[in-house]
């Protein structure tokens, strides 16, 4: 299920798309999408087919930078974001963090109904 949706996630241009990791490594100029997802059982059938809630907690990142309108590059990024789980019918939420040593955040949130039968997220 990551590597669907980190595939997706990867077709969005100047993001990239990372394991969660440490403010202090981020590089300048770069934007970070750090994101994890977690699966809940929800329903079955009597094949032994799963309905699955997915969900994920991940975060835009990048460094302030004075020269820059950091704050506008990253929600822009999470427009992008957003727009790509909408594709896979994810529900997104989004609110800003505030900039913490130097890094600029935003923490996006959502959610998926992934059905074992048709090997697809559901509406």
């Amino acid at each position: 299920m990551r590597e669907f949706i980190q595939g997706k996630l990867e077709e969005i241009e100047n993001i990239e798309v990372t394991p969660e990791m440490p403010d202090d490594i981020l590089e300048e100029e770069t934007t970070y999408f750090s994101f994890t997802t977690q699966e809940d059982y929800q329903d079955s059938d009597l094949d032994k087919n799963y309905t699955m809630r997915v969900s994920i907690i991940g975060y835009v990142k990048r460094k302030e930078l004075s020269e820059e309108n950091t704050l506008s590059i990253i929600d822009k990024a999470r427009y992008d974001i957003q727009k790509k789980l909408k594709e896979i019918n994810f529900k997104t939420s989004y609110n800003d963090v505030s900039v913490d040593n130097g890094v600029r955040k935003i923490r996006v949130t959502g959610y998926g109904i992934y059905n074992q039968i048709n090997n697809t997220f559901i509406v």
